[in-house]
């Protein structure tokens, strides 16, 4: 059994930030526990390899200055094209060479946790693994998530495929019929690589517009690669693209009735590896998403994009690393208390 103050259960990007945060504040690391099955980066490095993100290179990296004191950049990331957006898989890389150090003095534990169990009486949590348990005062999940999808009955392609051209040209060949239910950053990018295989494709969007712009001062709009391909649709320069509002039930049924395969870049939801307990009564992973608090759990908090946290105009949702740290700058008081 292992004793803990804190237990960090995921050592994705989102994980390994937290842990840069407490190494900035001098917090004693010897105190916190890592449980991941890898510790290879997470679903940025594992899954999204070819994908770029929406947030430029200095976003990132001023961010993490600024929220993580004296930390450490990798000269290579500092000598990148600082306008240019951050590949998911290179930003990943960047925080698990930066936390490095770091991960070198806290307890790592190579497993999947699968159970985290509250005691009211003790105030103490028992997060159950393969090969134990740590008992800890506080837990934080960044567990990662899973992509939002439909009951449809057609066959579907991953979006972390969707996104590699290369994968994606084994499966949908010229003159397929592909839905892609999402039209924000992903979404474009996807329906630019069907276009350049010769699919036939259906855009399904449920905000006023299919498209949102960066340049036009919307909130997380479309920007770098993403907003040139927007642009070129809205011209009607990509004929083989049509988009369809998820009300115009019509078109919608006939698209779905005639689809090769249907691709969700809708969002995502928490992925549900581990089961909360609190005296014997299973928990939701809710939370408030102003803290990153779970619902009835005063000692536990979910962060990253399993656990978006709002926006400062309370309306959108942030779902950027740079945005991440920040969120947990601010709660970082609450959790090393």
């Amino acid at each position: 059994m292992t004793e803990t103050s804190i237990c960090i259960i995921g050592a994705g990007v989102t994980g390994l930030s937290l842990l840069l945060l407490l190494e900035s504040r001098s917090y004693p690391l010897e105190n916190v526990t890592i449980i991941d099955p890898q510790f290879d980066g997470g679903d940025l490095a594992r899954k999204w390899t070819t994908t770029q993100s929406n947030t430029p290179w200095s976003k990132s990296n001023d961010t993490l200055r600024q929220t993580c004191p004296g930390v450490k950049i990798p000269a290579e990331f500092l000598e990148r094209d600082q306008n240019e957006s951050c590949p998911l898989a290179d930003l990943a890389r960047m925080i698990r060479m930066t936390a490095a150090s770091a991960l070198s003095r806290v307890n790592r534990i190579h497993a999947i946790a699968t159970t985290a169990s509250f005691d009211p009486v003790t105030n103490i949590w028992s997060v159950a693994h393969k090969g134990g348990v740590v008992k800890s005062k506080k837990i934080v999940l960044a567990v990662g998530s899973e992509c939002k999808s439909l009951d449809l009955e057609v066959s579907s392609i991953p979006l972390e495929n969707a996104l590699d051209a290369n994968r994606l040209s084994y499966l949908v060949k010229p003159g397929h019929r592909v839905i892609v239910v999402g039209t924000m950053h992903s979404g474009t990018l996807v329906m630019e690589n069907l276009s350049k295989i010769g699919a036939k494709v259906t855009g399904l969007y449920n905000t006023a517009k299919p498209f949102y712009w960066d340049r036009d001062g919307e909130y997380d709009g479309v920007k770098g690669e993403a907003a040139s391909i927007a642009d070129a649709i809205t011209r009607g320069e990509k004929p083989q693209i049509q988009l369809v509002h998820v009300q115009d039930i019509s078109n919608v049924f006939r698209a779905c009735s005639k689809a090769d395969w249907v691709i969700y870049a809708m969002g995502f939801y928490c992925r549900q590896s581990i089961r909360l307990d609190m005296a014997g009564e299973q928990l939701p992973l809710t939370y408030d998403g102003m803290t990153g608090r779970l619902d009835k759990c005063q000692t536990a908090w979910g962060f990253g994009i399993g656990f978006p946290n709002r926006a400062p105009d309370g309306i959108h949702w942030d779902v950027s690393v740079a945005a991440f740290l920040k969120h947990m700058e601010v709660q970082l008081p609450a959790i090393i208390s």
